[in-house]
């Protein structure tokens, strides 16, 4: 788990118009709160928060978090980050403090590894419907990501929560919940049923061979007619 350090500076003022004021700053208004302690306001620096989470842990990491320029330092992590829904610029971030032998709880990414020959194949369609899971774990336990491998999984199949297993992780996502499945194509699932009906009615179709049961008894020739 990689560990950054960042400066923070406590906030007296409250509310939205106080928060413009930090951003216009080049700051982040931020609350630290948890460990039983009060809650307390703060500003990061914009700039110093995005080299944080430029790190291949991305927002999974842990910070330590040093306040007003004094040298005690608190260990914390990211709990909750908005961002502006045009910009996608940071407007607020949720520290939560923590001690070694607590455990947290953290949404870490999920990431696909391998490639599923139904899709390479073109007979599906890849559906990844959960980029992210939720999970309680010490903090040195947190992972940086998990990675689920699709590379044999086929149509119609689901990697589903319950079949995700990483140590000493307990994932809190619902254990139904699908992670990635592979959907069968519309276009290729009407050209099936399309064959399988034209096979059946082939098959309903076809006359039983002169000889065999059920065939009709062969028409007698004039001459055999002409005799009687």
């Amino acid at each position: 788990m990689a560990t950054v350090k960042l400066q923070g500076q406590t906030r007296s003022e409250r509310g939205k118009q106080a928060a413009k004021r930090v951003r216009a700053k080049g700051r982040i208004p931020a609350v630290l709160y948890g460990e039983e302690q009060e809650n307390v306001p703060l500003s990061i620096d914009a700039h110093d928060l995005r080299v944080a989470l430029s790190t291949p842990s991305g927002r999974n990491v842990i910070i330590q978090l040093g306040m007003d320029g004094g040298d005690e330092v608190t260990r914390a992590v990211i709990r909750e980050m908005d961002r502006d829904p045009v910009t996608r610029e940071i407007v607020h971030v949720d520290l939560q403090r923590i001690s070694e032998n607590k455990p947290v709880i953290m949404h870490v990414p999920l990431t696909l590894s391998g490639e599923s020959l139904a899709v390479k194949e073109g007979r599906g369609i890849l559906d990844h419907t959960m980029r992210e899971l939720e999970v309680k774990c010490l903090p040195k336990d947190i992972p940086e990501r998990i990675e689920v491998d699709i590379s044999g999984l086929e149509v119609k199949h689901a990697i589903h929560v319950r079949d995700i297993e990483v140590a000493d992780v307990e994932i809190l996502d619902h254990p139904d919940r699908p992670v990635v499945e592979i959907l069968q194509p519309t276009i290729y699932a009407e050209e099936v049923e399309a064959e399988e009906a034209a096979a059946e009615e082939a098959e309903e179709g076809a006359e039983p061979a002169e000889g065999e049961e059920g065939a009709p008894a062969a028409e007698e020739s004039k001459e055999e007619k002409s005799k009687d």
